[in-house]
């Protein structure tokens, strides 16, 4: 009885949080994606780093697709970075444009961390690791994610239901 208690207590911060924080300050679906005209930052540092390398190889490998390629890799860093998830990008500058949600309380990574474990122990979970991978994938797209990476609140909601279960 008590562990059903305990249980329902554990779960209430892993499944309200982030939508009440999609509840209280409701995302923008933005459809843009990565493939618009370089900024004048952008091309800046493009330039740059062009000037500073003086190898053969520049030619080939920094051209115009590299500044796409760059927007992909920063959204898709901050994608997997778990401080995105469990402390609101924090410590880190305001960026205008750019809303770092609430999404789950710090002392949940401890959850995530045992349902990952479990989650490789058991094999029959293999093809949740495959559908979180292709969005993970494709989400990176999106200039602005916020709103989008909600998708990624039931695999990692999942994760930490399993993390509580191995606890009790």
């Amino acid at each position: 009885m008590w562990k059903k208690i305990l249980f329902g207590i554990l779960m209430i911060p892993i499944l309200a949080s982030w939508p009440w924080s999609l509840a209280t300050n409701p995302a923008k679906f933005k459809l843009e994606t990565i493939f618009y005209p370089a900024t004048t930052d952008e091309t800046w540092f493009f330039s740059k780093k062009i000037s500073l390398d003086t190898s053969l190889i520049k030619k080939f490998y920094y051209n115009k697709a590299t500044i796409v390629k760059d927007r992909y890799f920063k959204n898709f860093l901050v994608l997997v970075d778990l401080n995105n998830y469990f402390f609101a990008m924090h410590p880190r500058e305001d960026i205008s444009g750019v809303d770092y949600r609430f999404k789950y309380p710090w002392w949940t990574i401890i959850f995530l961390v045992l349902g990952i474990r479990a989650a490789v122990k058991n094999k029959k979970y293999g093809w949740v690791w495959w559908i979180t991978l292709l969005v993970m994938m494709i989400l990176p797209f999106f200039k602005y994610m916020d709103g989008w990476d909600f998708i990624l609140f039931f695999p990692i909601s999942w994760l930490m239901i399993l993390g509580v279960k191995e606890i009790l």
